[in-house]
């Protein structure tokens, strides 16, 4: 396992043993923004006797070494020099789980690393904190045997607690929900983390993953991405009920990944109820970022922390595009000031981050023929690989793209006309115009960007040019000048200086 600082631009590979699954995602790593470029799940169940013999499951014992070598025989070939493999509560608490991981270093020379409660529960926070910078609340992690909680805020994360939660610890007869429902809250009155404090609880792990599509596919959500979709606390109640009454057919047909895991899964359901009663939290936000994450976040230099995920993360999808990421940056410190004095749609902060992402992802459709651009251009950002970006925020960005191609409004969307009100989309489209006119005033050129400089003064866009280019400002670029203008509900006007 490598001990390394990760450099931008390499791929890393995360095996992850847990108690039910075990997974390797092969990573591409640009900044901090981690993007997957192969993911395999192997459902092993690993910790399926633990509760009963204190012992791995000896044929999910065969089904993970068959899986983590296979895993070890991709990484050879495809030559990915950073590996971490980590293994959870199941490895950690079986009496056999030293040797099982002596085994799979002995067959593949893989060096599992066994996480404690504590690190297993830092690692998932790191992982949240990687997609959701701001998070402020709880996090929790249900493995196969195990639940871990610990506080988390933008100054960092706090204290933390594990407990043995995980539905195939649960799972010791048929399932019963007021036994169920009687185990998980008697020992969660041994917390010291949740006490009705209320706020945001940031759910981790693959059961509670399929819960959320669950929830989609009752609520018909616009959005079928599952990080950071939100669910209050009625919602969850009711989501944990239907899941508890659904035969493995019925949940099949609500979602069908949710099949894999119909024998577990209305523990999970149980376990998440009686989390958010303990802890009166207002609502669930699911992450897609976890402990696999969390384990890549500890290896990344300063430099790279320092970036905003949601921009590290657009740049990241603009680099497979763009010639370079200078256009982007430079753009995003040019139309700045064309929004000063306009209404904040998501808080003032907030806004001069999401118009980095977009733009950064001003030219992601360059490549693209221009009558393809229109008609792919919302969907593709809307459900792009992007971090620390609520559902909101997606439809205005996705939106904000699609308009930097066109005026008109994304056909066939609903998530834009769903997720934004009236005044989400007009801002949006100034955005996107905001983003034509420099893009299609500079050529895309950095250097020729510099020659100009805009800004909002009092009711007017001004455009002011340096004479030696006042050629390259044609009358398509009026028509882009006059369109943001409009947009910004300002007059547009022309300086040679």
């Amino acid at each position: 396992m490598s001990r390394s600082v990760l450099r931008d631009g390499q791929e890393a590979a995360v095996i992850d043993v847990g108690s039910n699954s075990v997974r390797m995602v092969v990573y591409r790593i640009d900044g901090r923004a981690m993007t997957p470029i192969l993911n395999e799940k192997v459902m092993a169940g690993l910790g399926r006797d633990l509760n009963r013999t204190q012992m791995l499951s000896p044929e999910g014992v065969e089904i993970a070494v068959r899986a983590i070598k296979r895993f070890a025989t991709l990484i050879e070939a495809l030559q990915i020099r950073e590996v971490f493999p980590v293994a959870t509560a199941a490895v950690r608490e079986a009496n056999d789980g030293r040797a099982f991981a002596d085994r799979i270093y002995d067959e593949t020379g893989l060096k599992l690393r066994i996480l404690s409660g504590d690190d297993e529960a830092r690692l998932s926070a790191l992982g949240v904190s990687a997609g959701a910078p701001d998070a402020k609340g709880i996090v929790g992690d249900l493995g196969g045997a195990s639940l871990e909680l610990i506080e988390i805020s933008p100054k960092g994360l706090g204290r933390g607690e594990t407990f043995p939660l995980g539905p195939l610890t649960l799972a010791r007869e048929e399932f019963d929900y007021e036994r169920v429902s009687d185990q998980v809250e008697k020992v969660l009155t041994t917390t010291k983390l949740l006490g009705r404090r209320g706020g945001d609880f940031y759910a981790v792990g693959g059961a509670w993953r399929a819960l959320g599509r669950i929830d989609i596919a009752l609520t018909n959500h616009p959005l079928g991405v599952l990080h950071h979709h939100q669910m209050s606390r009625a919602e969850v109640l009711k989501v944990a009920d239907v899941v508890r009454k659904q035969s493995r057919r019925s949940l099949e047909k609500l979602e069908e990944a949710a099949a894999k895991r119909a024998d577990t899964l209305p523990y999970a359901a149980v376990v998440l109820e009686r989390v958010m009663m303990a802890g009166n939290f207002d609502r669930v936000i699911l992450s897609a970022f976890g402990l696999r994450e969390g384990v890549l976040l500890e290896r990344m230099s300063e430099q790279a922390l320092s970036v905003h995920p949601l921009i590290a993360a657009a740049e990241a999808l603009a680099g497979r595009w763009s010639r370079t990421r200078a256009f982007g940056q430079s753009l995003e410190q040019w139309i700045a000031p064309m929004f000063v004095g306009q209404v904040p749609i998501f808080g003032k902060k907030r806004d001069e981050v999401v118009r980095g992402a977009a733009a950064r992802l001003a030219d992601v459709g360059g490549p693209l023929h221009p009558d393809q651009r229109v008609e792919v251009m919302f969907d593709l950002i809307l459900r792009a690989p992007l971090a620390a970006i609520s559902h909101e925020e997606r439809a205005f960005l996705a939106a904000a793209i699609h308009h930097r191609y066109t005026k008109a409004q994304p056909r066939h969307a609903d998530a834009y006309l769903r997720l934004l009100n009236e005044e989400q989309q007009a801002a949006a489209a100034a955005l996107g115009a905001a983003l034509r006119l420099g893009a299609d005033l500079s050529g895309r050129s950095e250097v020729l960007l510099a020659s100009f400089d805009i800004a909002a003064v009092d009711d007017k866009l001004v455009l002011r040019v340096k004479k030696r280019v006042a050629h390259l400002v044609t009358e398509t670029a009026s028509r882009r000048l006059d369109a943001a203008a409009q947009a910004l509900g300002l007059t547009a006007e022309t300086k040679i200086v």
